[in-house]
């Protein structure tokens, strides 16, 4: 049984051209504590699609640390490149905790519907307060990826993000084996905030299951990704040329069991966030 996990593993990191995958790193800030945020770009830095990847934001939640760290060792498509940031939240890895340095939860802490929260979901003392969410905006902001996925733990699930492409989301999870779920909108959050400032791009949060990913998981993960890379662009009727998805055929069906998660009170409601937000992104 190793062994096929292995060799699953492998033939979902083989190349898929002549050529290995170009690869540099390059810093797009620093944290609180002055540590670097890196980013390794994989593929032609030059090709015009991107997806970004980001292992960690929670640092009591680091399992996606191991899908970034093997997604280097990927070959995506032509004319795509991936953006893999193995955590934005270099201090809270660092102490195993939620928050950054200075307590705050960097994924309640970005400008679109931000609110002042305390507790474990504090959301600092202004959005964008801290300097990891505001190297995170210049960069998205720069790079203007056409998909975003940002790992947390621990509820094994894809969570179904407003505003992002759901057939592409449903994809992910059918490959990955993995539920798709509409969860109650939270205030602050990077995929809302990159949902509102990329219109045509998809920002969505994956939610790995507690512990350690065993090599099936990982290689489910990994293929996951390239089966989402946009692959080739297509002129519409208005001239305007929009990304295809790999492995989306045009009236496929996309399997995976959508769960609508009621809330106890209406999210946009006074006080309603601590209530609603048992979830842990």
């Amino acid at each position: 049984m190793a062994a096929v996990v292995l060799v699953s593993l492998a033939a979902a990191l083989a190349p898929t051209g002549s050529a290995a995958a170009a690869r540099h790193t390059d810093v797009i800030g620093y944290s609180v504590q002055h540590r670097p945020l890196r980013v390794a770009v994989v593929g032609d830095p030059s090709a015009p699609r991107k997806v970004l990847v980001v292992g960690c934001i929670h640092g009591s939640e680091r399992a996606g640390l191991a899908v970034t760290r093997a997604l280097r060792k990927a070959t995506p498509p032509a004319g795509t490149q991936f953006l893999v940031v193995d955590t934005v939240n270099p201090d809270g890895c660092r102490s195993g905790t939620r928050g950054n340095a200075h307590g705050v939860d960097l994924n309640r802490n970005f400008p679109w519907g931000w609110r002042r929260l305390g507790g474990v979901f504090d959301s600092g003392p202004s959005p964008s307060s801290e300097p990891e969410t505001r190297a995170v905006e210049a960069f998205v902001l720069r790079e203007r990826p056409d998909v975003s996925i940002w790992f947390h733990q621990h509820l094994n699930w894809v969570d179904l993000q407003r505003g992002s492409d759901e057939a592409l989301m449903r994809r992910y999870a059918t490959v990955a084996g993995m539920r798709a779920v509409r969860t109650a909108v939270l205030p602050g959050t990077v995929a809302r905030w990159e949902n509102h400032r990329l219109s045509a791009g998809s920002a969505f949060f994956v939610e790995l299951p507690a512990g350690r990913l065993p090599a099936a998981r990982l290689s489910a993960h990994v293929r996951a990704l390239l089966a989402i890379a946009p692959t080739d662009s297509a002129v519409g009727a208005s001239g305007a040329r929009a990304p295809t998805w790999r492995g989306l055929g045009v009236a496929g069906s996309l399997p995976p069991v959508l769960y609508e998660l009621p809330s106890p009170v209406a999210p946009w409601e006074e006080g309603a966030w601590r209530l609603i937000d048992p979830y842990g992104r």
